[in-house]
């Protein structure tokens, strides 16, 4: 049985419909990635699954109870992060750690959780917040969303101002509590750390679900490409369509042609002669998640 479910939830702001219809599931232990572009839904979807705003249609379900705006039997068994944490600037973190424990009936212990996420230490537990840089302020917002013991934690982009080892710090953080049954729901633009740390994939545009999988799935639809500059791309690009491949122009001045069968690198390099073009550069590589979302947000035939 799932811990989270949203069925059918619609959310309009006039004629704008921030939630068209958007249902998924979210197991026990789980970490689901929240992708689309900006403006796509994610936040709104988030509040929603947190009781922090009413919703015009449809059902969220958590822990086999129905959440609501306004009521906190759901809350205090969830966790999260959206946007950016409530921190007051004349507290420091071990003041907001106990302030935020007072909500709690059993909150974690204070000083575990706080060595945890790396924000003890008195150069940082006993800082008041308004010096804090944003990477900490992070960091304070992740330790606060996961005090009151929670089954789910809901972070939007928890990974922002952090630099490189702190990143790694909080996946291994999110991966252990992960693997003690705590589901997360990650949105972020950091596709690559999400394809690192995500189990499944949930992708939304203009308010839609138009796809969900796990990222094994997601990811073994992936195709090598040939990638191919030419002296003459929109050439390359036109001969390549017309041969029946499946290609377009890349960002970096280059066609990219999938691999199927019969298309390789020989064969784009007998084309690119064919046509008198003058090969730049031939490699040959597969798609990446920033790639394949991409795809998968232009195709207008995609089905959740």
């Amino acid at each position: 049985m799932s811990l989270l479910e949203l069925r059918h939830v619609s959310k309009h702001f006039g004629s704008y419909k921030a939630m068209d219809d958007v249902s998924f599931s979210v197991e026990e232990g789980r970490i689901v990635g929240l992708i689309g572009p900006n403006g796509a839904g994610k936040s709104t979807t988030m509040r929603a699954m947190t009781g922090l705003m009413r919703f015009d249609s449809g059902e969220v379900i958590f822990d086999n109870e129905p959440v609501q705006f306004g009521k906190t039997k759901a809350l205090a068994k969830m966790g999260n992060l959206i946007e950016y944490p409530s921190i007051y600037p004349n507290f420091t973190a071990e003041d907001h750690m106990k302030y935020y424990a007072m909500d709690s009936e059993n909150p974690e212990d204070i000083n575990e959780l706080m060595k945890l996420t790396g924000i003890d230490g008195e150069n940082f537990g006993k800082r008041k917040a308004k010096n804090f840089s944003l990477g900490m302020k992070q960091r304070l917002g992740i330790a606060i969303a996961l005090i009151r013991r929670p089954k789910l934690v809901i972070l939007d982009e928890p990974m922002n101002g952090l630099d490189p080892q702190s990143v790694r710090e909080i996946r291994s953080l999110i991966q252990d509590l992960a693997k003690k049954g705590i589901s997360f729901v990650i949105s972020s633009h950091l596709l690559d750390e999400l394809q690192r740390l995500a189990d499944d994939v949930v992708i939304i545009n203009k308010g839609k679900v138009v796809r969900k999988a796990t990222m094994d799935e997601f990811l073994s639809e992936d195709k090598a490409q040939v990638k191919v500059k030419t002296s003459d791309n929109e050439a390359m690009l036109e001969a390549a369509k017309a041969a029946g491949w499946t290609a377009k122009l890349g960002d970096d001045s280059q066609v990219l042609i999938n691999v199927e069968e019969g298309v390789n690198a020989q064969a784009v390099l007998a084309k690119a002669t064919e046509e008198k073009l003058d090969v730049l550069d031939i490699q040959t590589g597969s798609v990446n998640l920033e790639d394949h979302l991409m795809e998968v947000l232009s195709d207008k035939s995609t089905r959740a």
